[in-house]
């Protein structure tokens, strides 16, 4: 089923509002929030299922301003044809349908399930008809829950399986557990074992309780005997009495029954409803005949039209070609604007190129560009070769500054040296200095290693004895260690004394000294620096020889690799990346005045084809294209029409033919029909019929008053034989009836008188029973008892029920998992490996009746392991699949945004998966996202409400 077109009267806050469906196969419905998308899929769902009910959760779309509800739908069947359905509000709860086809035909609502191949709203709600809101339930469910749901959903199409589900379960536990005590079941059982015990205690007490009680069921078998002969009189006194009561109306039946055997003289073959039926023919006669006068005057004018219709053949002959070269009208506009685009587009490549050019300050020609490799290997070597460069010009310039502050601090460190050597005494005067100074220094003291020696000789005595144990070694040590101690006393006393010293103190001598130090530090600084700047020099000399080296790599690099510019700007930063995007620049600006030269074909071979077309049709190709090919098209449309309504009047004047043929054989059928009534009843004119109609009329209301107090007898009990004996008995046989009714009353009066002899002694032996139940507490608890055994029974009995109701449920579902759902998993599992673009394998059902999905690499994750779009993507899946094998062959799927919280790649291919069911059926998919355009180009993208179809591709 596919459907074709919409109209709505009133419904929500839209209001004559029309829309056209015509093209089969998947279309997005676009329109702003608030514009009635979700309005729009109500209402469809309202068309083919009828209203929501006051007491439902669904939305209403009640009118305020008390306008009714409603609208029309056309859809087109495979088999049935194209029929409109038309539901407003009115005085049924789901609103009053019409449902006709094209020739103006009527069905009743019966026919409604049959166009619609048997589909129910739960499955339609469920499956067919979804938006995020559906999709968006898996959040808030468990795995074990989804798995139900979702099973639920593939089974009926909505939750109602699960619901039941739960409710069984629910009603259950309300009833009985196990090991609970708040239930009802329990609660009972726990009363009768309470009530068991007491009637225990009480028997055990009574011990004469037997023997009393075989005495009253004596008397009780005594009473019931006597009751039973007493309720038999009274019965047959109760008989009579009522026959006493029903004398006039069996008085009544006796003479009626006489009355028709009078009538049985006269012989009646009267048809049944004769007079009824006579006249109902000749109305429809009449009615057949104005009918067929209407039929004739309409064959005159469809005939008339005919003659008034023109066709041309020739036009009609290119009928295929006009057509192709009108549905190319769009080609050659989008040709024609992507001409202009390409000349800007070529002018902006050009403009593009000189700058460039520019910027580098060089120019190649296209030739050199396409003969240079600019290869993955080539860019990576020549930047190799930059870094190089680079590093060679860094260190360079580094060992140059150190160059510079090296000869800097040389110079001045040489003029400190030259100064400080000014200052210094001349070296006559310096020499005699130096000799005097020695010779006091060889008076002063002994030296320093006079008494060092003998103290290091003596701790090494000292240690060898104390660890070999010799004590005349360690003693030795200790005499050498105290001749040394006082050796060093000595030595120390000579040199501090100051009657053996007589320096000689010149200022002049002490200054020259300070000078003379100060100026060989300076010296060695001086030969120190002079040897870095040497390094320093040589090391730049070594860099030279490497960037040398490096330029002769750039000229093997140009060689290798067809490199005819300057070889300087090889060393420049970002001058190979300029060149890559000249020659793209250079590539796309060929492209584009390639492109430029084929569209530029293309519109001379369709300017071509359509001159050639009018030249064939003798129409003026002065004109330009559009209007040409549209001249043409509007002919052939005229053509087209003309020729549907030729078509139609001919079938028009075939079918009111065959019509006027039909009424014809209807009016002779009820003329033979009346002929038929005419002989049955023996007449030869009307007024003979009418006559032989009013006697059997009065024959049968005789006979109606009869059979009505004959039923009126039969309802109060009594059957037909015994009807005739009751009113024999009140007619000819009343004095015999009223003698045993006489003797009747006197036996009852004799049992009376029994049943109370014997009614007096069973109390007697009640009261005995009584005192010894102690005041009737056995009584009490034993009828307590067995009104508590009989509510348990009650409730164990409902109880048993629900239990067998849920295992029959339970029993569908395990019966569906094994036949039915493998398939739907099969086809879920492929819809969703295709949104996942293969990353997911499979949709499974594990055996704790869980959903589970199974990734490429064989990981398993639930539900609510998956992202929120992937789970939505999942009952997606599922949701189609429903569709494709539970419910009937293309039926249309309705959606609503069910792809936003999707990202783009799966978005795409989601659309993608949904274009390619709908090779199959109609698949109508509401947005509010215009970027979903791009990613469906072939699919028509109807703009909702402003108009039928505003754009559409």
């Amino acid at each position: 089923m596919k459907i074709v077109s919409l109209h709505i009267y009133h419904f929500g806050a839209l209001k004559d509002c029309k829309l056209t469906l015509e093209r089969s196969g998947f279309q997005l419905l676009f329109g702003e929030n608030e514009a009635g998308k979700t309005t729009l899929m109500d209402f469809i769902k309202c068309m083919l299922f009828g209203f929501p009910l006051k007491n439902q959760s669904k939305r209403q779309y009640d009118l305020k301003n008390g306008i009714r509800a409603g609208g029309k739908m056309t859809v087109d069947h495979t088999q049935l044809g194209r029929w409109t359905i038309e539901r407003v509000a009115g005085t049924k709860a789901a609103g009053d349908v019409t449902i006709y086809d094209e020739t103006g035909q009527q069905k009743d609502e019966s026919f409604l399930i049959q166009l619609l191949d048997g589909m129910d709203q739960s499955l339609f709600s469920g499956a067919y008809c979804f938006g995020i809101d559906g999709l968006q339930k898996l959040d808030k469910l468990t795995s074990e829950e989804l798995g139900n749901f979702l099973l639920s959903t593939a089974i009926s199409g909505d939750r109602d399986i699960l619901e039941i589900e739960q409710t069984f379960e629910k009603k259950q536990s309300g009833l009985f557990k196990k090991a609970g005590k708040k239930p009802v079941i329990n609660e009972k059982l726990e009363q009768l074992k309470v009530a068991d015990k007491s009637l225990q205690k009480l028997r055990e007490k009574n011990e004469n309780y037997k023997m009393i009680e075989k005495q009253k069921e004596s008397l009780e078998t005594t009473i019931q005997e006597t009751s039973l002969e007493l309720d038999h009189i009274q019965k047959e006194l109760r008989s009579l009495k009522r026959l006493f009561e029903l004398r006039p109306v069996l008085e009544k039946y006796k003479q009626l029954n006489h009355e028709l055997k009078s009538f049985k003289k006269i012989q009646l073959t009267f048809p049944e409803n004769g007079i009824q039926r006579y006249e109902q023919w000749k109305k429809e006669v009449s009615l057949l005949n104005g009918e067929l006068q209407y039929i004739e005057d309409r064959l005159i004018k469809i005939d008339k039209d005919q003659q008034m219709l023109k066709s041309d053949e020739r036009m009609l002959s290119y009928q295929k070609e006009i057509k192709q070269l009108f549905n190319k009208l769009p080609q050659y506009e989008h040709l024609q604007e992507h001409l202009i685009q390409l000349i800007t587009l070529i002018d902006e490549w050009r403009d593009e190129e000189s700058g460039l050019f520019e910027a580098i300050g060089e120019t190649w020609s296209q030739e050199e560009l396409k003969g240079l490799s600019l290869s993955l290997s080539s860019l990576q070597e020549q930047e190799e070769l930059l870094k190089q460069y680079n590093g060679v010009l860094e260190k360079k310039k580094r060992l140059e500054d150190d160059l510079e502050d090296s000869r800097v601090k040389l110079e001045n460190l040489e003029k400190e040296e030259a100064e400080r050597k000014a200052l210094l005494l001349p070296e006559e005067e310096y020499a005699r200095y130096e000799q005097e100074k020695n010779k006091k220094n060889q008076m002063t003291a002994f030296p320093v290693y006079t008494w060092m020696l003998p103290v290091i000789s003596a701790v090494v005595l000292i240690w060898s004895g104390w660890s070999s144990e010799n004590t005349a070694v360690m003693y030795a040590g200790i005499l050498l260690l105290v001749l040394s101690g006082v050796l060093a006393f000595i030595s120390g006393k000579k040199a501090v004394s100051p009657q053996d010293m007589k320096p000689r103190t010149n200022q002049l001598f002490l200054e020259d000294d300070e000078n003379r130090k100060l100026w060989i530090q300076l010296t060695a600084a001086l030969q120190h620096e002079n040897n870095v700047y040497l390094q320093l020099a040589k090391q730049l000399d070594y860099l030279e020889i490497e960037e040398a080296k490096v330029y002769e790599k750039a000229e093997q690099w140009a060689e290798k690799y067809r490199y005819t510019g300057n070889k300087e700007k090889l060393m420049l930063s970002g001058y190979m990346n300029s060149l890559m995007k000249i020659k793209e620049v250079m590539k796309q600006k060929e492209n584009a005045i390639q492109k430029l030269e084929n569209t530029k074909a293309e519109l001379a071979r369709l300017n071509h084809e359509a001159s050639k077309l009018a030249l064939h049709l003798e129409i003026d190709a002065a004109e330009d294209f559009s209007k040409l090919i549209e001249v043409m098209y509007t002919k052939l449309e005229n053509q087209l029409k003309n020729e549907a309504e030729s078509e139609h009047l001919r079938k028009s004047f075939s079918e009111l033919s065959e019509r006027k043929d039909s009424l014809l054989k209807q009016i002779q059928n009820i003329n033979d029909r009346i002929a038929e009534l005419w002989n049955e009843a023996d007449a030869d004119t009307e007024e003979a019929y009418y006559d032989i109609g009013k006697r059997t009329a009065a024959y049968k209301k005789v006979s109606i008053e009869r059979d009505s107090l004959n039923n009126q007898l039969q309802s109060l009990g009594f059957e037909p034989q015994e009807i005739e004996t009751m009113a024999e008995k009140m007619t000819e046989k009343y004095e015999e009836t009223v003698q045993i009714f006489e003797g009747l009353e006197t036996k009852e009066e004799l049992q009376k008188n029994e049943h109370t002899a014997a009614t007096e002694d069973r109390a007697k032996l009640h009261w005995e029973l009584k005192n010894l139940l102690e005041d009737g507490t056995y009584s009490e608890n034993l009828h307590r008892y067995e009104l508590l055994k009989d509510e348990w029974n009650l409730l164990v009995k409902k109880w048993a029920s629900l239990r067998l109701a849920q295992h029959a449920l339970q029993k569908v579902k395990e019966d569906y998992q094994k036949t039915k759902l493998p398939a739907v998993l099969e086809t879920s599992s492929g819809y969703f490996s295709k949104i996942t673009e293969g990353e997911y394998q499979s949709i499974l059902f594990t055996d704790a009746n869980e959903l589970v999905v199974l990734k490429g690499d064989g990981t398993r994750f639930y539900p609510h392991e998956l992202s929120r779009g992937t789970a939505e993507q999942v009952y997606l899946a599922i949701r189609l699949a429903v569709a494709a094998n539970a419910g009937p062959a293309g039926f249309p799927i309705l959606m609503d945004d069910i792809a936003v919280n999707f990202d783009q790649n799966r978005t795409r291919r989601t659309l993608s998966l949904i274009q390619e069911i709908a090779r199959d059926r109609q698949v109508l998919f509401f947005t509010c996202h215009s970027h979903l355009e791009p990613l469906v180009p072939n699919v028509p993208f109807i703009h909702w409400p402003e108009g039928t179809v505003l754009a559409e591709k």
